[in-house]
């Protein structure tokens, strides 16, 4: 009896977190915000790996509604810059952003 109880509280909050999921969703298709999401991190950053999954891991872009794409502008001499750009052959919406395409951010739909 007490396994039945176990498994419909599971069941009923499975339901609940798919429920609050589409809601949002629906609620972010509808404010079509099309923003742009732009990282500008300090040269040496150790923590830009996490914070980069973290984005597409927690559907982030999404939920601001912004237009899809993580942007990431870095400077010349970052240390950085050979992690980030493995990170763009493996999360295709991730951008990184140089001066030779910085004007990239306004011209993406």
């Amino acid at each position: 009896m007490v396994v039945y109880i176990i498994i419909s509280l599971f069941a009923f909050y499975g339901f609940y977190c798919f429920f609050q999921s589409m809601v949002s969703r629906i609620r972010s298709g509808k404010k079509v915000l099309k923003g742009k999401l732009c990282i500008i991190p300090k040269p040496g950053d150790e923590g830009l790996e996490g914070k980069i999954r973290l984005v597409f891991s927690g559907d982030i872009i999404e939920k601001l509604g912004t237009d899809g794409y993580l942007y990431i502008k870095m400077e010349e001499n970052d240390p950085n810059q050979i992690l980030v750009e493995k990170l763009s052959r493996e999360y295709p919406r991730l951008v990184l952003m140089n001066s030779t395409n910085w004007s990239r951010i306004s011209t993406i739909n």
